[in-house]
């Protein structure tokens, strides 16, 4: 341990560099008010005296660089054993390094000699040289810069002669480097340190400039001045006496940990931590903590307060990498994990060793599991599965099979007494491998080459397998479970037409109708059974959603209803923590779907939007009665898997959907002011998503389509600068998101669901030459949708989307193209007026269409131009009995009321029906 006479070396350093960067006659004083013990104190008055009169009295800090490269460009030509100085490299307060040849003949090398500075021969320096040189000697490792030679020079000054390093600092060496290769890189720098490690020393200053890599792409780690050497022999291993002196402490605070800053001892734990610092660098192109620190304290702050960011929630403004948004998809779970458990701020959560930190990595790079992430049955499965997808394919299919064999076998054992038990036992084996393929590892198949298509394989081969064993035991409830089970996760593909493929509808209904059939068997016995319970629930959810797409929406809810009162059932049993999470938030979204089947936009439903809205109110309720539960969010927070959204982002992502549903709702019914509150409200819980976790896709999305919706509550409330706004946040999300994920993604076509809200937002800014191209894009879309399905509703929105795009048109002067496409709008406008649901929207819009083409009529032609401002008129006031009027349809009423003579605009108020 230290004692006052013998100082430490790198308390002494600090103290002196920081006196050197002061004024001379400020000096005195500042030294006086220093605690330091008497020995410390000498020996910086002898260090500071010597170099005074070595310099002249002058700083070093305070020459020009030019200067003192002058100065050490006197010792060119300086012999110092085998080697001769060819040129200066840098100069610090304490020595110089220049670069050497060998001299004597015996063979051509190149070197870097660090010499000590002419006056900084005091004991306290002399020994801070024979420590780093010892430090270099006792190591011996391909990516450390190697001790070739030492000695002292004709003055007497000590010299070390080191293996010369032509390279560039590592941060600057991986800049446009991939993933792998900075991997790699940082594998070699690691290995090093771990050499280091093993033999008893801490670097103690990693950071770039102490990390070079050569053109040949071989890392070296230089500079071992502040080393510590680790004393096995030590009651305090590890312990460092330069640290106990005061707040003066050797470290690079960017790069340095928490004990270090807090000044206690320093272990190899230490560059543990600044080897995560580096590693999160290289990765990222920033530091974790301390981003925008000015000065080294705000730096040593931030290491000590500061929750490193998960590197794949970094933003695009906060890194370099301009193709980040790809990046840091590849961050995210293992990367993330890694990263986060070297920067843990105790020491017993980091790695335990360098060692271990680069097993992590290395199995990472060959997709095996790392330890930084929990041992979970699914992580290991789909570790498994990535690295050997073809060999696994074969594997359970191979397996699914073995389970037809063996369920043939045990029932023609059965009449065998003797067998029976034997039997038995392999009954239970079958029924355990398939309970993991079905509830556990079924995810994690659909990783597997052909995705959906395998898992569908797998399932249909477990089905036929398991229905040989259950024609012998067609009571066995277990069986029962995962038969219908496994049917149940066949007919969630079969009837996604993203996985399987259109028109797939028949084989789905066939699939869902035997899985409900059985579950029914099995339901009062097996109900309390939550996995069973919830895949149920997801079958149930599954036909309702069948028959919503066959146009059966009050069916469809009956089996919703059915889901409910056997969510209660299971509710109502004993359940775990995880349990209870799971189903009360499967019921959350029944309700949820039990308002979409009420009343929503675009899908076939009942169109009861008061209903929709007691439902919504239903799963609001569940939601948050899940949500506000502590020990059930610990529960959904302990079953999170890493890289996945954390219960809270879900709790509000899944509010926030209820709320933009009942926006929608009150789109229907025509009450704005309702459907920007609601809207406004979803995106409050969407912002703080994104605060959270900015790069999840799922919450950009869901953005972007509140977005458009709050610019259709703001375009009908005739805010039209702030509609522009939000329509162009969502337009502009859709862009970067098609740029990201490139033109042959679903992204392609979303623009074109967005546009009818951004062409109408760009018109009422009166750019209308900007509008016309948004608005075709709406206009083809509208037209294919009309082609294959001719609806009343697509109809309708065609035809507004017309109006919309000819109002644009005539804006520009385009008076007789915009003529030819308002009147087959008008003239189907009109035989939507008999169909109930469409009636309102097609009154306003043929009022549009007709006011436009009364703008339109040639001076001949004004009877009729006010025949059409006459019926426009009535349309209206027809549309204004249903609900009230919007901004702009008030404006448009107006105007045509002052167009008309007052008989004829009192006669197109009156009751007249059109």
């Amino acid at each position: 341990m230290p004692t006052d006479a013998a100082p430490t070396w790198n308390l002494i350093k600090t103290l002196f560099d920081q006196a050197l960067a002061m004024p001379a006659d400020q000096r005195a004083d500042w030294l006086a008010g220093l605690s330091l013990d008497p020995a410390s104190r000498a020996e910086l008055q002898s260090l500071l005296s010597h170099y005074d009169e070595a310099t002249g009295g002058a700083s070093f800090m305070a020459e020009s660089a030019a200067s003192s490269l002058t100065g050490s460009a006197a010792q060119i030509g300086q012999r110092l054993g085998a080697w001769v100085i060819v040129a200066p490299l840098g100069a610090g307060g304490m020595g110089e390094v220049f670069a050497a040849q060998r001299a004597d003949g015996q063979f051509e090398g190149r070197a870097a000699i660090k010499l000590l500075k002419r006056g900084m021969d005091s004991a306290l320096v002399l020994q801070r040289f024979a420590q780093e040189r010892q430090a270099l000697a006792r190591l011996n490792h391909p990516n450390i810069a190697s001790l070739l030679d030492a000695g002292l020079s004709e003055q007497g000054l000590p010299y070390f002669v080191m293996e010369f390093i032509d390279g560039v600092p590592i941060d600057e060496a991986v800049v446009g480097m991939t993933l792998e290769q900075k991997l790699g890189l940082f594998l070699q720098l690691a290995d090093a340190v771990a050499h280091a490690h093993r033999s008893l020393l801490v670097h103690r200053d990693l950071k770039p400039g102490n990390v070079l890599v050569t053109p040949s792409g071989q890392v070296k780690l230089l500079d071992f001045g502040i080393a510590k050497a680790l004393d096995p022999q030590d009651s305090d291993v590890g312990a460092s006496a330069d640290l106990t002196l005061g707040p003066a402490r050797a470290y690079t605070p960017n790069y340095a940990s928490p004990e270090q800053v807090r000044g206690e001892p320093v272990t190899t734990a230490t560059d543990l931590y600044s080897l995560g610092v580096l590693l999160y660098q290289l990765l990222t192109g920033v530091r974790p903590t301390g981003r925008h620190a000015t000065t080294p304290a705000e730096a040593a702050r931030s290491v000590l307060n500061d929750a490193p960011t998960r590197p794949s929630r970094l933003t695009p403004d906060q890194v370099p990498d301009p193709d980040w948004l790809r990046t840091r998809q590849r961050l995210q779970g293992d990367l993330d994990r890694v990263l986060l458990k070297a920067l843990e701020k105790p020491i017993a959560l980091r790695y335990a060793s360098a060692d271990a930190l680069m097993a992590d990595i290395r199995a990472l790079l060959g997709g095996y599991p790392v330890s930084a992430r929990p041992a979970s049955a699914g992580y290991l499965a789909r570790r498994f599965i990535g690295r050997n997808k073809v060999a696994v394919a074969t594997s359970v299919l191979g397996a699914v099979g073995v389970l037809a064999g063996l369920g043939v076998s045990i029932w023609q054992a059965r009449e065998a007494l003797a067998a029976r038990d034997d039997a038995q036992r392999q009954l239970a084996g079958v029924k355990n491998i398939t309970t993991e393929l079905v509830f556990r590892f079924g995810d994690a198949i659909s990783q597997l080459p052909g995705g959906a298509a395998t898992q569908e394989t797998m399932l249909k081969q477990t089905v036929a397998s398991l229905d040989l064993t259950l024609k012998n035991a067609p009571d066995d409830p277990d069986l029962l479970v995962l038969v219908s089970s496994a049917l149940g996760r066949l007919a969630q593909i079969q009837g996604n037409p993203t996985f399987a493929g259109q028109n797939r509808e028949a084989e789905a209904e066939a699939t869902v109708s035997r899985a409900l059939a059985l579950a029914d068997q099995a339901w009062a016995r097996k109900h309390g059974e939550w996995r069973f319970a919830s895949q149920h629930l997801i079958t149930l959810l599954t036909r309702a959603t069948l028959l919503r797409g066959q146009g059966k929406p009050a069916e469809g809810l009956k089996v919703l209803e059915l889901a409910i009162a056997r969510s209660a059932d299971t509710l109502a049993e004993p359940l775990s923590d995880e349990a209870r999470a799971s189903i009360q938030e499967l019921r959350a979204n029944v309700w949820t779907n039990m308002a979409h089947f009420n009343d929503h936009v675009g899908r076939p439903s009942l169109g009861k939007p008061r209903e929709a809205l007691k439902y919504y109110d239903q799963a609001e309720a569940e939601f948050r009665s899940l949500y506000d539960n502590p020990a059930l969010m610990a529960e959904l927070t302990r079953a999170t898997e890493p890289g996945t959204p954390p219960p809270k982002e879900w709790a509000n992502h899944n509010i926030a959907n209820v709320h933009a549903g009942r926006a929608l709702v009150y789109q229907r019914l025509d009450d704005a002011p309702a459907m920007r509150r609601e809207i406004e409200a979803a995106l409050l819980l969407r912002a703080d998503n994104l605060q959270r976790n900015p790069g999840n896709a799922v919450w950009r999305q869901s953005e972007m389509f509140d977005r458009n919706t709050l610019a259709i509550a703001l375009l009908r409330l005739g805010e039209n600068d702030a509609a522009l706004t939000a329509a162009q946040l969502s337009w502009d999300i859709a862009g970067q998101r098609l740029k990201e994920e490139g033109p042959q993604s679903a992204w392609s076509q979303t623009r074109s669901t967005l546009a009818p809200q951004y062409g109408r937002a760009l018109t009422a800014a009166g750019r209308h030459a900007e509008a016309l191209p948004v608005y075709d894009l709406a206009l083809d879309r509208l037209a294919a949708m009309a082609r294959k399905d001719p609806n009343p509703a697509v109809r309708n929105k065609l035809a507004w989307m017309q109006v919309h795009r000819a109002r644009s048109m005539v804006a520009l002067g385009q008076r007789e193209p915009a003529r030819l496409l308002l009147e087959p709008a008008v003239a189907d406008l009109a035989t939507l007026l008999e169909v109930p649901a469409q009636r309102r929207e097609a009154l306003t819009t043929r009022a549009q269409g007709l006011a436009l083409l009364a703008s339109l009529a040639p001076a001949a032609g004004q009877t009729a131009a006010a025949a059409q401002r006459a019926q426009a008129l009535a349309d209206l006031q027809a549309a204004a009995a249903v609900s009230p009027l919007m901004p702009e349809q008030l404006a448009l009423q107006t105007t045509l009321q002052a167009a008309l003579p007052p008989a004829a605009a009192q006669a197109a108020s009156g009751p007249k029906q059109p």
